[in-house]
């Protein structure tokens, strides 16, 4: 039972959450995406640069916490066992 009242999620734990999706947006939107939006004005491309960055970043950031999950599952089952 005490490791089911345990935290899952500890403020060093969002802590590097954010800072892996910090760099996972400062990639994307500097050296991936701006070689593939289609806008010549520079106002438009940062909109769209940006916006399909954070789109990513989102998509870092989901994996990272399913990536938890499973660290917390696989060591709760062999805690178990």
């Amino acid at each position: 039972m005490e490791a089911e009242k345990r935290k899952l999620v500890t403020p060093l734990g969002a802590l590097i959450d954010v800072v892996v999706c910090g760099v996972v947006f400062l990639f994307f939107f500097f050296v991936v995406i701006p070689p593939h939006v289609p806008f010549y004005e520079a106002g438009w491309r940062f909109f769209f640069t940006a916006y399909t960055s954070l789109v990513m970043a989102g998509f870092a950031w989901l994996a990272l916490c399913l990536f938890r999950v499973t660290r917390v599952d696989q060591m709760l089952r062999k805690k178990g066992a």
